[in-house]
């Protein structure tokens, strides 16, 4: 007799008790037929007529001719697959329309028959079971050699290496399932691997160190396994760990609550090896990728504060945010703005006397200094124009006195241009009133301010003797109770009628 007529004798016995069963479902169901009335009696029919037609699937496999035509052919594993699938599907009809009509069966009407029922789906566990058995023989006769490869992928150095420290936590209370889980993970790459004797010292350890996958028994003394899955919720929610149950006690209802509490998956006791490699493999896999996500996003992050730091060195902070938030900055007009120009004296003067290395060191010196007084004094930079700077006040950010923040500022600029070692001289102007500001170009772009403020400004500066500040009428006006000034009177500016210019001697207010 060949391996393929051996193995079709075998089944010819399974598949008969196949169609037995079949045969009793279908006997069974008889008095429900007459059963008129009620909501389910199209669900009985369907129920029926797909155990006529279970009984028809598993009959035709004992038919002579068919297994005959069978043999022949060279695929004989597949066929058998085959129709397996088909009795599941058809199991699957059974059980899915039984259980619906077992919950229409509340009614008085149908109570008394409800028992005679659940005794039918229980035929229909009996057939499910079977299947199963017809599953196991038909692996073990067309498999004969356990060696099944399960690789999870090309494993790259790096993947490898994680795999090696992924950590792995058996909580069981049964110390031979410990130790056959815990060789088998070493047999497959898993090392790293620590055992608890039930829930809550698992728990326990779990305080101490970090664990990336947990194999979980239910049925433990002190606290058992879908209590533990209550404890680590939140950790398996976020992603922190990940547990893989392996219980004996596999009921429906366990696999249930497990996999609603977060468990990957539910293995019953005996478990085959080969699923569990699969599984394990799977859930380091996540493991792996959730650990290049976390890697990725922090990536980002960092990528995202460098760039952020970019563009406020780039940009006023209201800007930089106000770029985030809506991806454009539109051009704007901002009144009771302050405009302060500082500039050094005889520059170009300097520059022809020293060397480059020295002026560009002395001007990143100065520089500094401004953004740091700037800062302090709550005057927003816009620009170095050469050795000028360009700031304003109560722009972006309202002010409750633009100019004093300015004149403040220009103060407080003198006194420490003074200590720097190229102890340049400095003219500034300030002026007040409104001006555009908005973002130009698209390459090396930068935030600007334009209008005539701006331009007086700058030359209200040109009337300043080294080291003093100067300022418009406008801006006097705005300050004149609380500093001293002294009129310079009428001065000719540039492009514009002669001005009245103020110079800044000194602070009115106490304690200041």
């Amino acid at each position: 007799m060949t391996q393929k007529e051996d193995l079709l004798h075998t089944f010819s016995k399974v598949y008969g008790q196949l169609s037995d069963l079949a045969a009793a479902l279908i006997f069974s169901l008889n008095p429900f037929l007459e059963v008129k009335g009620v909501e389910c009696a199209l669900d009985i029919k369907k129920v029926y007529e797909a155990s006529l037609l279970l009984k028809k699937k598993a009959e035709e496999f004992l038919n002579q001719k068919i297994l005959d035509e069978q043999i022949q052919k060279e695929d004989f594993a597949a066929y058998l697959t085959h129709v397996r699938h088909d009795l599941r599907n058809v199991v699957n009809v059974i059980n899915g329309y039984g259980e619906m009509i077992l919950e229409e069966m509340q009614n008085e009407k149908l109570q008394g028959f409800r028992d005679q029922f659940v005794e039918i789906l229980a035929k229909v566990a009996q057939i499910l079971a079977l299947i199963d058995q017809i599953k196991l023989q038909e692996h073990k006769a067309i498999h004969p050699s356990p060696a099944i490869s399960f690789d999870l992928k090309q494993e790259s150095q790096e993947f490898s290496s994680f795999k090696e420290k992924i950590s792995i936590l058996i909580i069981d209370d049964n110390l031979e399932s410990c130790e056959i889980l815990k060789r088998y993970l070493k047999n497959i790459g898993y090392s790293n691997t620590q055992t608890a004797h039930n829930g809550a010292l698992g728990l326990a350890l779990l305080e101490k160190q970090p664990i990336d996958l947990i194999l979980l028994d239910i049925d433990m003394p002190e606290m058992n396994g879908i209590e533990v899955l209550e404890h680590l919720k939140d950790e398996i929610i976020h992603q922190k760990l990940m547990v893989l149950m392996i219980s004996a006690a596999d009921t429906l209802e366990n696999t249930i609550e497990c996999i609603k509490l977060g468990a990957e998956d539910f293995l019953p006791k005996p478990f085959n090896s080969d699923l569990l490699r699969v599984r394990i493999g799977s859930c380091v896999e996540k493991r792996w990728f959730i650990r290049n996500e976390k890697k990725y996003h922090d990536q980002l992050k960092s990528e995202k504060l460098r760039y952020e730091g970019l563009m406020r060195a780039v940009f006023p902070s209201v800007i930089v945010e106000q770029l985030a938030r809506t991806g454009t900055v539109k051009p704007a007009n901002y009144a009771n703005v302050a405009i302060v120009f500082a500039d050094v004296v005889s520059f170009t003067a300097y520059c022809d006397s020293h060397e480059p290395n020295e002026v560009l060191h002395h001007l990143q010196d100065f520089a500094e200094m401004c953004e740091s007084v700037a800062i302090e004094h709550h005057v927003q930079k816009i620009k170095t124009i050469g050795d000028s700077f360009l700031g304003s006040s109560g722009m972006l950010i309202h002010r409750d006195n633009p100019v004093l923040d300015c004149l403040m500022y220009a103060d407080n600029l003198l006194k420490n241009s003074a200590k720097l070692s190229s102890q340049w001289q400095l003219r500034v102007g300030i002026h007040f009133g409104s001006v555009i500001g908005g973002i130009v170009g698209h390459r090396q772009y930068q935030f600007d301010i334009w209008g005539d403020v701006v331009n007086t400004a700058a030359r209200i500066q040109t009337q300043a003797e080294p080291n003093r500040i100067c300022l418009s009428h406008q801006a006097w006006q705005k300050v004149r109770d609380l500093c001293m000034c002294r009129s310079l009177g009428l001065r000719t500016i540039r492009g514009k009628a002669p001005l009245e210019i103020f110079e800044y001697v000194s602070d009115k207010r106490p304690n200041v």
